[in-house]
């Protein structure tokens, strides 16, 4: 009896160290980092507020390749896809290299406000 119960500890721990050798180093991941943004312009017949949700997924060399609407809004999603598509990235990298990943990307529009003097002043 205690010799099974040996063996038995021998093999559980051998098999930890097998598991632990040949599993592989959890990857180093670096999402797509921002390098320069242009600023949406509030579309000219719209007089409501509203915010649009994009998923999107830029390539190896950084350039945008993919914009999904995740959460629309009336006026302003098709300025939202137009402005993020100016958007430069640099890439997501993976231990080290380039790979192509996606990052979400929310515009809030917010009617501008315009102040004038009711005298001409």
């Amino acid at each position: 009896m205690k010799t099974s119960i040996g063996l038995i500890m021998c093999l559980a721990l051998f098999s930890a160290a097998l598991s632990a050798r040949w599993q592989k180093a959890p990857a180093d991941f670096q999402p797509p980092q921002v390098i320069s943004t242009v600023e949406p312009s509030y579309p000219a017949n719209t007089v409501a507020g509203g915010t649009v949700v994009l998923k999107v997924t830029v390539g190896s060399g950084g350039e945008v390749k993919d914009v999904q609407v995740l959460q629309g809004a009336s006026g302003f999603t098709q300025q939202a896809v137009e402005t993020v598509k100016k958007w430069k990235f640099a890439p997501a990298r993976l231990d080290g290299k380039p790979v192509t990943a996606s990052l979400p990307v929310a515009f809030s529009f917010s009617q501008p406000i315009v102040w004038w003097n009711r005298k001409g002043k």
